[in-house]
Order: structure tokens, then C-alpha cells, then sequence
């Protein structure tokens, strides 16, 4: 009885994942951010000196602060069919349905629209919702906004709709297997036919400390075949002559893209792991010399290079040998 009060205890349990690891609160301190207390509709968030604490009645799992949060500490536990339309929980209809359509992100839609020409995403009457309220409608459209835009570079096609209904059913349509092609195809090979359609989004290997989103965007970019000049919705930090190699970068940041190297003349560069970086733009906050800045949009050439150089320091001898890396030690 007690393990079945535990499992169900878990399923009810509308929280985000929190990695403590990635989160900018405990990477730096908790002045430094403060964002998902700040957008939470029910006071549910805590920033406190060992990070964020998550009130498990309080909650509501709206997924705004996982919206909110720039380094993706918070992620939310959402579960849907592929290539079917989705509904949140305010709305009535036998189409499958999400808690809320907060916690969805943008390669989530993705999934979503496969195999379809149109995704329906289905909500009730969010300004007076108890679990979010309108800010949660405002965050249904620009993950929209998103998805569209990846799904764009990746030359993909299909429309995302963001409508208010009070009924949507998961009817059979063209774009869906019929009951005779299962049949005549089997379980397996549906599930083989699955697993195709889901694996170009997946980061494959080990987990790593990159979030789940994060690695499913760099994947997705990867995959759309880009010519060099192309911009990119990747933000990545600009590093200029004002730079020290002091070692405040490498520390704040919360996957580890930025690391040093110092070379036996004195002279030093720091490198940037492009496909690492989040965009969180902590390290230019921290910089002691506000040598940094955020480029929005930099180019796949840019982005998709591999290990860069973001700024080096000339020493005695440019003729001479590098050391090993150094991730933060002074």
C-alpha cells in the first residue's frame, strides 16, 4: 500500500525536474537570478543559498518557470503521443491532453506535427485559469513562435494553431494510421516506423549537462543542412580586447561552454564550446570588465564550427606551446 501510495503521489506531482547543477542561483548566488519566483502565479517558488525550492501543493504546473528559466535548470515532466493534437486540461474532448500547454516547448511541437499538416493545440479560458492565468496563453504563443521559426530553418513544413476551444476529439483523419494499415502492418512495424520519425530530435548518448530542449535544438540545427551565412536563434556570447582571462566566466557558466588555456609565455586564450552555450547570458552579467556581450542570432558558420577561439591574449612568445585546459581554478 505504501508503494502505491508513492507512485501515486509522483503521477500527481506537477513540479518541474530541478539540476541544481545548471542553475544560475546556486552557480553564482541567489540575487543573481530570480526568475522563476518571479513569474510564478502562486508563490510556489523559492530562491534560497542551496537554489530553488518548488512548494508541492502549491505548485500548479503551469510550466511558467520553466519558461522563465534562462540556463534550463527547470524542465518540465510532460508525456504525449507523437503526430496527434493535444489539449490542456481545461478543455473537454477525448483528444490526448497536457496539464497544461505551458509546460510544452518548442521541439515538443515538433514531435507533435509530425506526420500531420496541422497541429492543434487546444486551450480553455486562460485569463481566469487556476493553474496559470494569461501569461500562460502569452507563453503558448511564443513557443509557437519558436517552433516555427526552427521548424523554418529546417525547411519543415505543417502549420501550428494555438486555439481557445471548449471541445476538441482526437478524430481519425487522412493524416493518421488507419485501423487496416495497422492491422496489415503489425505493432512492430508501427513502432519501428515510431522510432524513425522520433530519432533526428534525439541528442543520443549519455545525459549529459546539457537541458533536454537545449540538445534537441542544437540537433535539429544540425540536421537542417545550413549554409554558413545563415543566422541562427543560437545566442552566443562576444568576448572583446577589454577581456582578462579572469577565470569568472568558466565558474558562472552552467554547462561548462567556456574553458582556458594559458600559454608558457604568458599569453592565454579563452575557448567557447558553441554547442554547449544556452544563451543564459550569465557570464555577461558577471563579467568583471564587461567584456562580454550577447549576439542573438550569429551565423551557423559561427555556431556550428566546433570549438572557437573567443579571445586570446598575445604573450612574450607567440612561437610558444599552450598547457593543458583550465575550467575555472584561478
Amino acid at each position: 500500500m505504501d508503494d502505491l501510495l508513492k507512485f501515486a503521489s509522483r503521477l500527481a506531482d506537477v513540479r518541474p525536474e530541478y539540476a541544481s547543477s545548471r542553475c544560475l542561483a546556486v552557480r553564482q548566488s541567489p540575487a543573481a537570478c530570480t526568475r522563476c519566483a518571479d513569474v510564478c502565479p502562486h508563490d510556489a517558488v523559492t530562491v534560497r543559498g542551496r537554489g530553488v525550492e518548488i512548494d508541492e501543493v502549491d505548485c500548479s504546473g503551469c510550466g511558467l518557470c520553466v519558461q522563465a528559466c534562462p540556463s534550463g535548470a527547470l524542465e518540465p515532466k510532460v508525456r504525449y503521443d507523437p503526430g496527434r493534437p493535444v489539449k490542456c486540461s481545461e478543455v473537454d474532448g477525448d483528444a490526448q491532453t497536457v496539464h497544461c500547454l505551458g509546460r510544452l516547448q518548442p521541439t515538443d511541437l515538433h514531435r507533435l506535427l509530425r506526420g500531420r499538416s496541422t497541429l492543434i493545440l487546444a486551450h480553455g479560458d486562460c485569463a481566469t485559469c487556476p493553474i496559470g492565468g494569461q501569461a500562460v496563453l502569452d507563453a503558448i504563443h511564443a513557443v509557437a513562435d519558436d517552433a516555427r521559426a526552427l521548424l523554418a530553418l529546417r525547411g519543415g513544413e505543417g502549420e501550428i494553431r494555438v486555439e481557445a476551444r471548449e471541445h476538441l476529439d482526437d478524430e481519425e483523419t487522412q493524416e493518421r494510421v488507419s485501423r487496416r494499415a495497422l492491422l496489415r502492418g503489425g505493432w512492430r512495424g508501427l513502432a519501428s516506423g515510431a522510432s524513425e520519425v522520433l530519432a533526428p530530435l534525439d541528442p543520443g548518448g549519455e545525459e549529459g549537462e546539457m537541458p533536454l530542449e537545449a540538445a534537441r535544438r542544437w540537433r535539429a540545427l544540425e540536421l537542417a543542412d545550413l549554409a554558413d551565412d545563415t543566422p541562427v536563434p543560437w545566442p552566443l556570447p562576444v568576448v572583446d580586447d577589454a577581456c582578462i582571462l579572469c577565470p569568472v566566466c568558466t565558474r558562472v557558466c552552467p554547462t561548462d561552454a567556456f574553458s582556458r588555456t594559458f600559454d608558457d609565455d604568458g599569453g592565454g586564450a579563452l575557448w567557447l564550446e558553441p554547442s554547449s552555450c544556452v544563451g543564459c547570458d550569465a557570464c555577461v552579467g558577471a563579467c568583471p570588465v564587461n567584456a562580454i556581450a550577447m549576439e542573438p542570432t550569429p551565423t551557423w558558420g559561427d555556431a556550428g564550427g566546433g570549438t572557437r577561439e573567443a579571445y586570446r591574449k598575445p604573450g612574450r612568445d607567440a612561437a610558444a606551446g599552450t598547457v593543458a585546459r583550465d575550467d575555472g581554478g584561478a
